[in-house]
């Protein structure tokens, strides 16, 4: 039977509340998001159908890939969130450069999302996205573009937080399929 046009888009909006389930703990939220990025680029190259078994199977091969991709996320959250209520302590108006630096920073973190892969340590995915950024400025562009439209969507109906996600995966996913990330060659290729 052929699926019809409206099955990716359903897929989307699935993955979204999967990727919300795993995220529940805080610290796992980014490995959840680049486990997402990994089931639909799987689903694209190999035309498959999302299941819940691949993206646990994902999940668990993001979790095993270092501590960094718990702790540094986390981290810089909390720094935006502390910058933020400094910000706030000192008068309105001044939340304008941490949203700035807070859908900066998203676009970082959904480009290294979607440009990991498993034998990839996440220093070379962060090199790779750093280097990438004066070469590829509108990719960068976009993605804080919709990070700053998933922003909007949260303020005006919060019950979105179930699926948004989802869309946010398949943005990061298709900025890496456009425009993918070059790795410099490691110490073992160059010698």
């Amino acid at each position: 039977m052929r699926r019809s046009w409206f099955a990716p888009f359903a897929d989307c909006l699935l993955l979204g509340v999967f990727l919300l389930v795993c995220s529940l703990p805080v610290v796992t939220a980014f490995p959840a998001l680049v486990a997402g990025c990994t089931v639909l680029r799987q689903q694209a190259y190999g035309g498959s159908e999302m299941t819940l078994s691949q993206l646990i199977a994902a999940f668990r091969r993001v979790l095993r890939s270092g501590y960094a991709v718990w702790l540094v996320p986390s981290a810089v959250l909390a720094l935006l969130w502390l910058d933020a209520l400094a910000l706030d302590a000192h008068g309105p108006g001044l939340g304008a450069p941490v949203a700035v630096a807070t859908a900066v920073v998203a676009a970082l973190a959904l480009r290294c999302a979607a440009g990991w892969r498993e034998a990839t340590a996440w220093r070379t995915v962060g090199i790779a996205v750093f280097r990438s950024m004066p070469q590829q400025p509108l990719v960068l562009a976009l993605l804080a573009g919709s990070v700053v439209a998933a922003a909007v969507l949260l303020a005006m109906s919060p019950v979105l937080l179930l699926i948004v996600l989802g869309p946010l995966a398949l943005a990061a996913t298709a900025a890496d399929t456009w425009r993918p990330l070059s790795f410099p060659p490691s110490r073992t290729e160059t010698a």
